[in-house]
């Protein structure tokens, strides 16, 4: 798919979704400002750790251990990927979908108690950190608590039977949020959650299949608890107005992909952005996640494996993008020199970012530069603080020219080796290393 087909599509697709769930059109949303988020929110680092697949966390007391570690490193935010008991009737595969919840107001005891989950919460917040928690609130287990108690909350086929979301997720059933009573019952069970455990919010799987007004009044009631973070596992723009503090995003490392292969210029980057902000409204924040497809883990460990290079390339764009950096499933305790993603590289971004608040949330301005092709520019500003970023994907040296505006700094200082670079006619020239980054800032400014 061409650069053109992909960003029409993307809006095609936004438009039908928009009409579908609810009846908004596209240019009444980008009208709209996206609910006000905490400060904490907009300037997370967010780690998801698995403990059915990191083999150094596999429960809530290990990972406890590892909290001081996860502060060095500057991460804000740990998302728990699976924390409930997973049903066992119909299961797939020995260890069963994460999805399939049997017990939405349990832990699954592989991990600990609810017990070693509050500590763990405890100790992150003495650290700094928030602990959010997972929600798949659009279906549970064929043997769950919830089934057994109200099967009238589930969706029933004409026969009377209850029935599956789709073929693919036969070992669960479907919930009906057309009942009052379950509503009532899941922004309950919230609450427990984040008043009771002391959570500080939840990553929602498949939150476009629930209703929006379901997420409009969940959310303002947990607004009556504490300030939390929520996070749609889903792309409806309509989910940003109310509800939501965050939304997942394009696929990074496809683009970035397809742009080393030379299907695309760099160009589709600042377009595949261009074409989100336009979606969604105004001040919406956006997952950069280095994987795009579930299971995250297996496909970091092959996309790190296959082409380790663009890996960095895709970390570099997620932490100084708009938007949240959202790393998964690295190990901390040992840091293999393949493990992702605690490389070097990704600590000195984790670094670059905090050290400078324009990429946290400044503004972004793309910078056309000698080479649209293989190179990528633009800088983000926040007050007095600014930094220019440069991507080299071109597998070969290659030299960046950039036309930089009136009255900026006459020198400029990369942030990861201290070089300086002098503006000569008001152009910027940079060389690059095959598939290098630069982070460049005013040398009047703080560096790293």
């Amino acid at each position: 798919m061409n650069r053109w087909n992909f960003v029409f599509a993307t809006i095609i697709l936004s438009a039908c979704c928009s009409l579908f769930h609810f009846g908004c059109t596209p240019k009444d949303i980008r009208s709209m400002n996206a609910r006000p988020s905490a400060d904490w929110v907009k300037q997370s680092v967010i780690y998801e750790i698995d403990f059915r697949s990191d083999s150094a966390n596999r429960s809530f007391q290990a990972l406890e251990s590892q909290v001081p570690d996860l502060e060095k490193l500057g991460i804000t935010v740990v998302s728990l990927f699976s924390i409930h008991p997973i049903g066992e009737l119909n299961r797939k595969g020995r260890l069963g979908n994460p999805y399939a919840v049997k017990d939405f107001y349990s832990v699954n005891p592989d991990f600990g108690s609810l017990g070693d989950l509050k500590s763990l919460i405890r100790t992150a917040h003495r650290h700094g950190l928030k602990i959010i928690i997972p929600l798949a609130m659009s279906q549970a287990a064929w043997d769950s608590r919830l089934l057994m108690e109200h099967p009238e909350w589930f969706v029933q086929n004409e026969e009377g039977a209850i029935v599956s979301p789709n073929l693919e997720s036969s070992d669960v059933a479907q919930l009906d949020f057309h009942q009052h009573e379950l509503r009532k019952y899941m922004i309950v069970m919230m609450k427990f959650w984040i008043q009771e455990i002391d959570a500080d919010g939840f990553r929602c799987h498949a939150a476009d299949l629930i209703p929006t007004d379901f997420w409009d009044v969940a959310r303002s009631e947990l607004d009556r608890t504490k300030p939390v973070m929520l996070i749609s596992e889903s792309m409806v723009p309509e989910f940003h107005v109310h509800a939501f503090d965050i939304s997942c995003s394009w696929d990074m490392n496809g683009v970035c992909s397809n742009i080393g292969e030379g299907k695309s210029s760099a160009a589709v980057i600042n377009d595949s952005l261009t074409a989100e902000f336009h979606r969604f409204p105004k001040g919406s924040l956006h997952l950069r996640s280095i994987t795009h497809i579930e299971p995250r883990r297996e496909n970091l460990q092959k996309f790190a494996a296959s082409d380790p290079e663009m890996m960095k390339m895709v970390t570099g764009l997620a932490f100084t993008l708009p938007g949240i950096p959202f790393l998964s499933a690295g190990r901390i305790a040992d840091r293999p020199a393949a493990a992702v993603p605690f490389s070097t590289m990704n600590e000195n971004v984790i670094a670059l970012r905090r050290n400078h608040p324009s990429l946290q949330n400044g503004s972004y301005r793309i910078m056309p530069n000698s080479d649209s092709t293989r190179l990528f520019s633009f800088i983000r500003t926040s007050g007095a603080d600014s930094v220019l970023m440069v991507f080299n994907f071109a597998r070969k040296n290659n030299t960046a020219k950039i036309q930089m505006p009136a009255g900026v700094s006459e020198v400029w200082k990369e942030q990861f080796s201290e070089a300086m670079v002098q503006l000569s006619d008001s152009v910027l020239k940079i060389d690059l290393a095959p598939m290098e980054i630069m982070a460049l800032a005013p040398n009047s400014m703080k560096g790293k």
